[in-house]
């Protein structure tokens, strides 16, 4: 059997696990820069790690040359990078003996900007988005019935699990970005576990409100969307399974856009 991708965000990660997803991390640059921007395009891929969750609270970053072999820059790129995110609240760093980066609470998008980013995004976007995501999704889903053992499959049962019992709109977003970050693992596919946690990255802080009041996306249709992909990829039915996780998509799709609509047609902002 093929080796599997490394559980991210599944358990409390280990040194091992940890240095993978710091790889993971790092894999998520999609082209060269220098200076600069390349010092943003590093803040921007570990904002997106901490958004999903794949970074967690509390969590202390690398040391500061380990970190940046991982992206394959020079420590003053890498230091460029973090003092973005400490300036925006993402990151708090101590100094001298036994310090380091810890990863603040801070991968919340307020609900006043959640609604200004999608009062921005055209409907078209929005699809276009929604399209990469199932794409990806279905995928996943697919490969992960085909290919799957139990200990995948009992990952992926605790994702759910993890969904299903969290309470705040923060923990609620980070666990299904995992459960879709978890399929991909389960595919057994590196590629497709980078490029879910891209789109969820950019996707999860559209569809989940931090205000419940505000919330777009129904919690227990998401429940019953994991349980459906879940008990598919159990059965090893790759078309059930592949069908199950498109519906899922379809339906953040259609909220995203249903939510788009109401704000451009004259919602008050909150």
């Amino acid at each position: 059997m093929t080796q599997a991708a490394q559980p991210f965000g599944v358990t409390t990660p280990s040194d091992a696990t940890r240095g993978s997803s710091f790889s993971l991390v790092a894999q998520l640059r999609t082209n060269e820069a220098s200076g600069a921007d390349r010092a943003d395009q590093i803040a921007h891929q570990l904002e997106t790690a901490i958004a999903v969750g794949l970074i967690g609270y509390g969590e202390m970053l690398p040391a500061e040359r380990e970190l940046a072999a991982q992206f394959g820059v020079a420590v003053l790129t890498l230091r460029a990078a973090l003092a973005s995110l400490r300036d925006r609240g993402f990151i708090q760093t101590r100094r001298g003996r036994g310090g380091g980066s810890v990863v603040c609470d801070a991968g919340v998008v307020t609900e006043t900007e959640r609604r200004r980013r999608l009062r921005e995004r055209s409907t078209e976007d929005l699809r276009d988005l929604g399209d990469l995501a199932d794409s990806i999704a279905t995928t996943a889903a697919r490969l992960a019935a085909a290919r799957s053992d139990h200990a995948d499959q009992t990952r992926l049962q605790n994702l759910a699990d993890s969904f299903r019992s969290a309470t705040s709109p923060q923990d609620r977003r980070k666990a299904d970005s995992r459960f879709h970050i978890g399929l991909a693992v389960a595919a057994q596919s590196n590629r497709l576990t980078t490029a879910t946690v891209q789109v969820q990255g950019e996707m999860a802080p559209l569809l989940w409100a931090s205000d419940p009041a505000g919330q777009l996306f129904e919690f227990e249709q998401a429940e019953r969307d994991h349980a459906a992909i879940l008990e598919a990829i159990v059965r090893g039915d790759e078309t059930a399974a592949e069908a199950a996780a498109l519906q899922h998509c379809l339906h953040e799709t259609e909220a995203m856009i249903n939510t788009h609509l109401d704000l451009v047609m004259g919602e008050p902002d909150s």
